[in-house]
Parts: structure tokens; C-alpha cells; sequence
């Protein structure tokens, strides 16, 4: 992990040289607010920075192991079917859900243990400005959503995915006390944005051993691409397994 304290002594000395060289002493100003303007998008966008939580993006492997992930249900029309692909080829995953959607389908959540995938925490809300919100907002719709998942299939998660993949201080502090492994990936479908050819041809390109995949179990045409990709994925010779496998980490207390 990169430490801020490391980020900020870099900054001041290239700073430093870039004052000292430029003949017009304006434009530092603009600089320097350009600079730290950029260092804090990409700190904060990128989920694998590791400037704000230290993350786990893929694994270090010699296996030919992948692991799937999907965010934002359990949706009452579409994980069902995802299950059912799931079980036809065999294949566990894990569900990060949102708290107030696990509410209207707690049933779903204990199918989705029962069947042997994991679950882990992706906030309560999932609101597009929860990168704003305040740390103990934050870490309020955090321990609701695992005190539900604990309530539906008593278990206590230690996996957690911040919404949109955005890291920043406030969150830091959120979940400073916790005892959450935070989960990002190193391929990303865009399952959200691209049509099914598009997102399957976009991961048979980057895909490779130790790789952790991001889909989102709330839209109609991840069965085509999961029907692509797993059949892809088997006929390369990649096994498919749990987080918790991949990375060799513990998904419950």
C-alpha cells in the first residue's frame, strides 16, 4: 500500500525541482492543482490504488484459478437465473449485495448461501453520492447491511466492496475498525455498459490465472454472458473458484 505520507514527501520534492526550473513562476500555481486534482481521482476511482484501503485485486497464483463476483442484488428476477447457470456449470461465486435489496428478498440470500456462494457486504444504500457521505454515515449503512446479512443466514461477512469501487479517507475511517477484507478486481466486465459480445470479447482479452471478475447480477443480459463466458472459461482450462479459495482468506467470522 502506498502510504499518503510516502505520496505527499514525492509531491513536495518534484514540486520543488519544477519551481525551480520553470521561468514562469505562474505556472506552478496551476501545476500543483493540477497535480494533487489527479492524484485524488485516481486515489480515490481506482479500487486497486491502495492509497486510501489496502485491497485485494487478484491473486499470486500459479493455478490456472479465476473467481467471479457479483454486486448490486439479490434481484428477484435475475439471480435466480444467475444461480441457476452457477449450478449447471458447477461454478461458486460470490454476491455482494446491497443491504436494502436483501431486505426485499432475505429468501434469496439464504438461496444464494444454501447453494454454496459467498456473500459479502456492498453497503445499504449504494447511493451515487455515498463517496460523500460523512464516516459515520458511512460506516452506519455498512453495519446495518451486515447486521441483515447476519440476521438472514447467521453469518458475519468479512467481505466488502465499496460502491462504484471508490475509496477515499472517509471510508478509510468507516471501516478502520472493522475487520473486513476489501475486495476489488482486476477485470472489469462493464457488463453494465456494453452488450453481452462486447463484455464477453472484452474479458476473454484480459482474463489470466489469479484474476478476480466484477459483474453485476441486476441486469437481463449477464445469462448471455455468463453462458459465454463460463463455457469459454472451462474450455480454456480455468477453474473457477471462490474468493475465499483465490485468496486464501477467511469470508466469515
Amino acid at each position: 500500500m502506498i502510504k499518503p505520507r510516502t505520496t505527499l514527501v514525492l509531491y513536495i520534492i518534484v514540486l520543488i525541482q519544477v519551481y525551480l526550473f520553470l521561468p514562469w513562476k505562474g505556472i506552478f500555481f496551476i501545476l500543483i492543482t493540477t497535480l494533487f486534482l489527479a492524484h485524488l481521482v485516481y486515489c480515490s476511482a481506482d479500487i486497486c490504488s491502495q492509497v486510501y484501503l489496502k485491497t485485494l485485486c487478484k491473486a499470486k497464483t500459479n493455478k490456472k484459478q479465476i473467481a467471479i463476483t457479483f454486486d448490486d442484488g439479490p434481484d428477484s428476477k435475475i439471480t435466480p437465473e444467475v444461480l441457476n447457470i452457477l449450478n449447471d456449470f458447477n461454478v461458486k461465486a460470490s454476491f455482494f449485495c446491497i443491504g436494502k435489496h436483501i431486505d426485499e428478498n432475505k429468501e434469496l440470500l439464504k438461496l444464494i448461501d444454501k447453494n454454496g456462494h459467498l456473500i459479502g457486504n456492498h453497503t445499504w444504500s449504494h447511493d451515487r453520492w455515498f463517496d460523500l457521505f460523512s464516516a459515520t454515515k458511512m460506516k452506519a449503512e455498512i453495519e446495518k447491511t451486515n447486521g441483515l446479512i447476519f440476521e438472514t443466514i447467521n453469518k458475519e461477512t468479512k467481505l466488502f466492496r465499496p460502491p462504484y469501487g471508490v475509496t477515499n479517507p472517509s471510508l478509510k475511517k468507516a471501516t478502520k475498525d472493522s475487520n473486513f477484507h476489501n475486495i476489488g478486481w482486476s477485470v472489469r466486465s462493464l457488463d453494465t455498459v456494453n452488450s453481452a459480445e462486447k463484455t464477453f470479447e472484452r474479458i476473454k482479452k484480459k482474463l489470466s490465472s489469479g484474476d478476480i471478475i466484477l459483474f453485476h447480477d441486476n441486469r437481463e443480459h449477464i445469462i448471455e454472458i455468463l453462458k459465454l463466458f463460463l463455457a469459454y472459461s472451462k474450455k480454456e482450462g480455468f477453474e473457477i473458484v471462490r474468493i475465499d479459495e483465490l485468496l486464501n482468506i477467511k469470508a466469515y467470522d
